[in-house]
Order: C-alpha cells, then sequence, then structure tokens
C-alpha cells in the first residue's frame, strides 16, 4: 500500500476530502470536508436523511514535519424527522477524526493522554511543548479522569 496524496497521509482511512493547505507563521492549516454517508441521531438512532446546514469546526491535530497543523473540518447539520425524538438537530462526527465538544483530533488526544499517563502534569506539558503538541497540564490532567 503505497501513499497517493497528502490526504492519505493526514486522513488515512477516515471519510474526509482534502479541499486546501495553507502554510502559516504557526504551522500548516487543512482544509477538509467530511464527505461519510449521513450519520445516525445520537438521540434516537435513526439514520438522518436530511441537512440542515453545514459549519465549520476548527481542530488540532497531530504535528506535521515538526509544524503544528490546524485542520479546518466542514461538517453538515443534520435534521432528526422522528416525532419521538427530542432531538430536533445534530452535527455529524467524523470517525477516527472529531468528537462532540473536542477542540483536538483523536490521534492528538491519544497522544497527549500517553504523555499524562507517563509524565503528568507540567512534565508533560513541557514535553508536549518540545514536540510541537498543544496540551496544557489541566488539558493533560483532565486526559486521565
Amino acid at each position: 500500500m503505497g501513499v497517493e496524496s497528502l490526504a492519505d497521509v493526514l486522513f488515512s482511512g477516515v471519510d474526509v476530502r482534502l479541499t486546501r493547505v495553507t502554510e502559516v507563521a504557526e504551522g500548516l492549516v487543512v482544509g477538509a470536508v467530511a464527505c461519510g454517508p449521513p450519520p445516525r441521531c445520537p438521540g434516537c438512532n435513526a439514520r438522518a436523511s436530511r441537512v440542515h446546514s453545514s459549519c465549520e469546526r476548527g481542530l488540532a491535530g497531530l504535528p506535521v514535519d515538526g509544524r503544528s497543523l490546524t485542520v479546518r473540518l466542514q461538517v453538515r447539520r443534520f435534521f432528526c424527522d422522528r416525532d419521538r425524538c427530542s432531538r430536533r438537530t445534530f452535527v455529524e462526527q467524523v470517525a477516527q477524526l472529531s468528537e462532540r465538544y473536542r477542540r483536538s483530533s483523536l490521534g492528538l488526544k491519544q497522544w497527549q493522554h500517553a504523555v499524562a499517563v507517563e509524565l503528568g502534569g507540567r512534565p508533560g506539558q513541557r514535553l508536549c511543548r518540545r514536540l510541537r503538541l498543544r496540551a496544557g497540564r489541566t488539558r493533560l490532567l483532565g486526559l486521565l479522569t
């Protein structure tokens, strides 16, 4: 299995399409669009069929070539059409990339958790700074609970 493009390196096995790559002073900014099948409603587990709107989320990703990575992910908001469901709309989550209320990718979260387990708060924060991972001591300690 060979690497065909930058999308294969950054989003291997993830249902997103790479739209743009921009180099800024802080690192790289990558634009991506979620393109997977319609998700299920988190309230009633019914498959969504209607798109409400779309929005862009900012996710911190794993560093690339020693530079920080920010993913600008375009996701869709869907209607839940079941009368019994308390949710009217919900936002899709991209498997292996995003979670509700998170501002970092799942890969970055796993790295931060590993650092937190081994080093804890302040020493882990210093290591993250050297590795160009975005994490403060409270974030690292919060991953342990």
